[in-house]
């Protein structure tokens, strides 16, 4: 009952404490829209730790009230039950490869045997006086120019070590170039939504080229230069007239890093550059053109080898769906209630027992992992249960255990210190005590979440220290980290469950 026990230390004090300091924030007037959203989150997810732990406030009065506002009498007694040695049934791996929309952040390159691409969709008519050095120029080239993501790189919160990065990447070009007739025929092809374009990215027979790119990102650098391959430049210039329609594709699979840059729909979207050496464009601006994407996509490519393994991705939505057997469950809750478990009487649902909290602990392996980051990165999950005789995915409320972060750091983190992994799974297993009965096993999903930077604070919410710095618990940026959870799941896990439960002849 650590969980139980060490939320009633600090409950009082932290509802005060979190309301007062995350009002002050948000009635500062000199604070940016954009700070006050992030700060009115931390400010409702910190009421909400807060409350879910007040339901213990004393091992009376706290339980009573849960147990009343949940319709059970007050006579209901907390216990604790134990069940070890549980073999999971069955891990089903779902790897994401869906096109993302790249309108603020976009990726390309590879790591953790994901490959990304990026790709950029371009409209613009070529302007005649412009062209005319373009096209006659033999010197004429082009180049796409990316800013990266600053927001990233020169974050207090990203790991310094991680800079400089340089790499000699050996990147393709995939596009298609279309010649429209008119504007009319671009703008009909712009208000396909962007849904339906993503969706048309998978591309077969279209011009490629390779060129080896210097790529080199350092805190004090703001972009990068990627020329155009020669066959590219070609096929530009003999476009004069109508408009201009290019889907652009670029790949790095051999690449060691995923370098990340601004998207579309930002201050410092791409750039797409056409030059003549003949002609001094940048002196006259009315002979420099350089349209930006009007959408981006990423897409990721699976590199793995093993389609059987439990891995999961970050930076995308990659998920592992587990399941474990009722059987151990149901015995270890019949050997410790000592009657029939469960209870079939009636509609079936077995109302002695509610389920108050759940965790579920497996070993850990971070060898066969791989983040660039050098973060702890936390494992989120949520439960598949049962709601009007339909089953949903109900993501598990994540509930501070006090003495064990202080003492350990969170446990629900990879890449961390310790050698096990502990979810909270009670949404889960309470449909499984109250629907047991129809056979059911227990099925949650895994995904791994944001980079951890908080990992021994309890707070669990952004706030200001007492120094004036905004602290964050998660950095808002994904590591596209890899993790095989192959070698946990072979082992036993193990649950614990605390119950309020009524039996036999219990008033």
């Amino acid at each position: 009952m650590n969980f139980i026990n060490t939320a009633v230390n600090i409950c009082k004090f932290q509802t005060f404490y979190i309301y007062i300091r995350n009002f002050t924030e948000l009635n500062s007037e000199f604070r940016v829209k954009k700070r006050k959203s992030i700060l009115l989150g931390g400010l409702l997810a910190g009421l909400a730790l807060v409350l879910t732990s007040c339901l213990f406030e004393s091992d009376e009065n706290g339980v009573d009230s849960w147990l009343s506002d949940h319709g059970m009498p007050s006579s209901y007694k907390v216990q604790v039950v134990n069940v070890e040695g549980i073999k999971v049934s069955s891990v089903e791996a779902f790897l994401d490869t869906t096109a993302k929309a790249a309108d603020s952040r976009a990726v390309f390159g590879a790591y953790s045997n994901l490959r990304h691409d990026m790709v950029l969709d371009f409209g613009f008519s070529p302007a005649s006086s412009f062209y005319k050095n373009f096209t006659d120029s033999d010197s004429a080239g082009a180049f796409l120019q990316l800013f990266w993501d600053r927001g990233l790189y020169t974050s207090k919160e990203y790991p310094k070590d991680s800079l400089p990065i340089s790499e000699d990447v050996n990147v393709t070009f995939s596009w298609k170039l279309d010649n429209l007739s008119n504007k009319k025929a671009l703008d009909s092809l712009i208000e396909i939504s962007d849904a339906n374009w993503r969706k048309s990215l998978e591309w077969e027979d279209v011009a490629s080229a390779d060129t080896t790119i210097s790529i080199s990102v350092s805190a004090k650098d703001t972009s990068i230069r990627l020329p155009f391959p020669s066959a590219l430049v070609d096929s530009l210039k003999l476009i004069n007239k109508g408009a201009i329609h290019l889907q652009l594709r670029l790949s790095a699979p051999e690449a060691k890093h995923v370098f990340r840059f601004l998207g579309d729909n930002t201050y410092y979207p791409p750039l797409l550059t056409v030059y003549s050496d003949s002609s001094d464009i940048y002196a006259d601006t009315s002979k420099f053109v350089a349209p930006t994407p009007f959408r981006m996509a990423g897409v990721a490519k699976s590199l793995e080898d093993c389609s059987e393994c439990a891995v999961l991705h970050g930076g995308v939505y990659d998920s592992l769906v587990v399941e474990l057997p009722p059987e151990p469950i149901l015995k270890a809750l019949s050997d410790f209630y000592g009657d029939e478990f469960p209870y079939t009487e009636g509609n079936g649902n077995d109302v002695r027992q509610s389920v108050l909290f759940a965790q579920l602990a497996m070993a850990r392996d971070d060898s066969k992992g791989n983040n660039e980051l050098g973060l702890p990165i936390q494992v989120v999950v949520g439960s598949f249960v049962d709601s009007a005789n339909t089953t949903v995915r109900r993501m598990e409320n994540y509930r501070i255990d006090n003495a064990t972060i202080l003492e350990k750091g969170h446990q629900n983190l990879v890449f961390h210190d310790g050698d096990s992994l502990t979810f909270q799974l009670t949404y889960g297993l309470k449909d499984f005590v109250n629907k047991a009965s129809d056979g059911r096993g227990v099925r949650f999903i895994m995904r791994l979440g944001y980079p951890f930077l908080q990992e021994m604070d309890t707070t669990y919410a952004t706030h200001l220290t007492k120094d004036g710095d905004t602290s964050y618990v998660f950095l808002s940026h994904f590591d596209y980290a890899r993790y095989d959870f192959s070698s946990s799941l072979e082992q036993p896990v193990s649950l614990k469950l605390w119950l309020a439960s009524k039996r036999g002849d219990e008033e």
